[in-house]
């Protein structure tokens, strides 16, 4: 079994000799084979029972992942007042800005109406923006270049 972190979701069957070994895992982990109770590798009789196995295992293991409610870096977090004052500021609209900052329009309005909080990244973007015309240009002139036409 490979003992590097898998790039994509897995939840597959493995055969082992007359039975099926259940392996599987989320993206960024180490795979894993489902276990016995006592740590042991269960085993299947068929192919579909291991596959099933290993799809649950991907559910119990997705739901057990804490989230992280620390503000990461230590940044504070610039709020959907202080968002909505910097695009009006500069003038620009939030479908825009969600463009140029490549994200989905709903997700500038949730930041703006405080249900999500606001990437640290896009504080630093929106500030570059307000801070003179030029680095408005600079972000323009990158979102045109690689927008999908």
């Amino acid at each position: 079994m490979a003992e590097k972190p898998s790039s994509k979701l897995i939840a597959k069957a493995l055969p082992r000799n007359d039975k099926f070994a259940g392996q599987f895992s989320l993206p960024g982990l180490v795979p894993a084979l489902v276990r016995t109770r006592d740590g042991g590798i269960e085993l299947f009789n068929d192919e579909r029972a291991a596959e099933i196995a290993a799809m649950e295992a991907v559910i119990r293991l997705y739901n057990s992942r804490t989230i992280d409610t620390r503000k990461a870096g230590g940044y504070r977090r610039l709020t959907g007042a202080e968002l909505a004052n910097v695009l009006n500021d500069i003038n620009i609209t939030p479908t825009y800005f969600a463009e140029i900052a490549g994200v989905p329009q709903h997700r500038v309005m949730k930041w703006l109406d405080g249900e999500q909080d606001i990437p640290h990244s896009v504080h630093v973007l929106a500030k570059l923006i307000a801070r003179n015309d030029e680095n408005f240009k600079i972000a323009e002139a990158i979102t045109e270049d690689y927008e999908e036409t």
